[in-house]
């Protein structure tokens, strides 16, 4: 036969009524003294609040105003217009690269350069930032700064962030330069450069009627051969 156990503890009893008063008498104290405290730290909240949707609402508005900008900028003088005072926006940085290319179009390679930087500057983080840096390049070897647009050329064509069609354009600038300068064998090299970059695109077919026109070896006589390549829009 089992006894009871003993040990086993009763069942809590009740939480007395005094605590919950006295528990309630703390908030209601506590409410007293920090009323001031919490309202301030409420409103705080909602200015915050609607501060953000204030920003956001200006924002957008602010956006279209300048997309709406951009489109009357019709002529050369609105663009230029346009890109001084939105300076630094991705718009301002388009109509550089419109101006830019209209004037490289138009041979007049410093200026072109001076609105390719510009273009640069605005558009860095986006697919055009490439298309940027190979205007600049290209006015580069037009300008009396040869060296510096060669290495920039060589600098894009082997960068992999760089989209396929800027770096083989940029292989095939160098290839004809070197065509131009009698350099065959840099020629060759640039060349193929452009097939492994992307020899499905446009500048490999040019590279291939490039490379065809090459003499078979690097002698003096045959590197006199020019290329022939006509001015063209970099990126076009």
């Amino acid at each position: 036969m089992t006894t009871p156990n003993n040990s086993q503890t009763a069942p809590d009893a009740p939480a007395s009524p005094g605590g919950a008063l006295r528990h309630e008498e703390k908030l209601h104290d506590f409410w007293n003294k920090n009323r001031t405290t919490i309202f301030a730290a409420c409103i705080a909240v909602l200015l915050v609040v609607a501060g953000k949707g204030i920003w956001e609402i200006y924002r957008v508005q602010r956006e279209k105003s300048i997309q709406a900008d951009y489109a009357a900028a019709t002529t050369p003088e609105k663009l230029r217009t346009f890109a001084r005072e939105h300076s630094g926006h991705i718009l301002a940085g388009v109509a550089s690269l419109r101006l830019a290319d209209d004037e490289y179009s138009s041979e007049k390679y410093a200026d072109a350069l001076a609105d390719y930087e510009l273009a640069a500057t605005a558009l860095h983080d986006t697919t055009l930032a490439g298309r940027t840096l190979l205007g600049q390049a290209i006015c580069k070897l037009h300008s009396g700064l040869a060296a510096d647009g060669e290495t920039q050329l060589k600098q894009l064509a082997g960068d992999p962030a760089q989209l396929q069609a800027v770096r083989a354009e940029a292989a095939y600038y160098l290839a004809t330069r070197a065509a131009d300068e009698g350099r065959v064998e840099d020629a060759k090299r640039f060349a193929d450069q452009v097939q492994q970059i992307d020899a499905q695109g446009i500048w490999a077919q040019r590279a291939l009627s490039l490379r065809a026109s090459l003499p078979p070896d690097a002698s003096p006589a045959a590197g006199a051969s020019s290329s022939g390549v006509s001015l063209q829009v970099p990126g076009k």
